[in-house]
């Protein structure tokens, strides 16, 4: 569900199917009746399992300290869909948007949620002309909506299992698919993949003359976005734009960038002692119990979960509670979301609960972090819930 695109169908009569069928048959038939507005501007694409908007955030900004406008497309929302659609971090306005949707009305090829939305964003591009637009894949790579594309660069930071109805069961199969972004003589800046991944994606960078780069260097600068993950993903965005800036890179300039770059559901504290972050496989959960033994070593966690059933959550919960004894299973309104009633019956934990969605957290207890995760649509909810949510959440 894309938050807030339902208004606007309404609106302009839109008919699209909200399911997700993957191929590049549809958004090509329409984008060709838009005048191809993809085919115009300088694009950076990003595909991968985990770290796809942290990796663009960083780059946004490295770009924004060089001085270039940059526009971004991320998946999914943090609010609505409007900040999905970004030119130098502002969100693409409701006027603006109400006018591309107004043109999309008029398309003949039918299309998905998504392919819709991907259209408004090369639109919104080709009208305010970014010195560079970041593309992030909604899901896989080859067969996703953006890969349309002839993009400059390519990054790939992560591969690991997840969207196994439409990617496949296997790492290489998964591979194939996030492979897929890659450009003929362009450039691909990878990140740390496991072997089988590794394999596909230099096979496939060899057989189309692709440039294969690997970041060498640490990050030491501090960074807004926590966790050793996060190091990472700022060394490819430093490694992509030197690619795109050549001369004009300043190494000043992009730790400045660096420095700046936020992202919501990143380990983001939203509320004094709250965290959301959107942890939702096996690499993220990874990620993020490395990201709390890091920063709050000596201090006590507790975990708020809802999960979506289709994810492996018996395997989050044996890695997160390896951090925490303290647990809140909560529904969510979703139809793939797991009932809260089994992941409490999995739990080991010996404090858990189950509650509802906007009473997660009666009282701020000063000496325990609450950590909400599990699921980037909860937090979605959550933060568009925000009032409810925090109502009686006493610091």
């Amino acid at each position: 569900m894309i938050i807030g695109l339902e208004q606007y169908k309404s609106k302009w009569n839109i008919h699209t199917d909200s399911a997700i069928h993957p191929g590049l048959e549809a958004i090509t038939a329409a984008l060709e009746e838009l005048g191809n507005p993809h085919q115009s501007g300088r694009f950076i694409h990003l595909a991968g399992t985990n770290g796809k908007g942290s990796t663009a955030a960083f780059l946004s900004a490295i770009l924004q300290a060089h001085g270039y406008r940059v526009g971004n497309f991320y998946s999914p929302c943090i609010e609505d869909l409007h900040d999905q659609i970004q030119i130098n971090g502002e969100p693409v306005s409701p006027v603006e948007l109400s006018q591309v949707m107004e043109r999309l009305s008029r398309l003949k090829t039918p299309l998905t949620d998504f392919e819709l939305l991907t259209a408004a964003a090369f639109v919104v591009f080709q009208e305010q002309s970014p010195d560079f637009a970041i593309i992030e894949a909604g899901m896989g790579g080859a067969l996703d909506s953006t890969n349309v594309i002839n993009s400059e660069i390519a990054i790939i930071p992560s591969i690991a299992i997840d969207h196994t109805h439409f990617l496949g069961n296997t790492i290489e199969e998964i591979a194939r698919h996030k492979a897929g972004i890659i450009k003929k003589w362009k450039p691909i800046v990878i990140g740390e993949l496991p072997n089988p991944a590794m394999k596909i994606v230099l096979e496939t960078a060899d057989r189309l003359h692709a440039e294969v780069i690997c970041p060498n260097q640490d990050i030491d600068v501090p960074l807004k976005l926590k966790g050793p993950h996060q190091q990472k993903n700022a060394s490819l965005a430093i490694e992509a734009a030197k690619e795109l800036l050549r001369l004009d890179f300043n190494e000043d300039k992009a730790l400045l960038g660096l420095e700046s770059a936020t992202l919501a559901y990143r380990f983001e504290e939203v509320y004094p002692g709250v965290i959301f972050d959107g942890a939702h496989n096996e690499a993220s959960i990874d990620a993020l119990v490395a990201t709390i033994n890091e920063t709050f070593p000596e201090r006590p966690v507790h975990i708020v979960m809802g999960i979506f059933k289709d994810k492996d959550y018996v395997s989050a919960l044996r890695k997160l509670e390896t951090v925490s004894d303290h647990f809140t299973f909560v529904d969510f309104d979703n139809e793939r979301a797991l009932p809260a009633k089994i992941l409490y019956e999995e739990s080991k934990s010996k404090r858990k609960t189950i509650t509802n969605l906007c009473d997660i957290l009666p009282v701020y207890k000063e000496e325990e972090e609450t950590i909400v995760t599990g699921s980037l649509h909860l937090l979605v909810l959550l933060r568009n819930t925000a009032k409810s949510f925090f109502q009686h959440y006493q610091a």
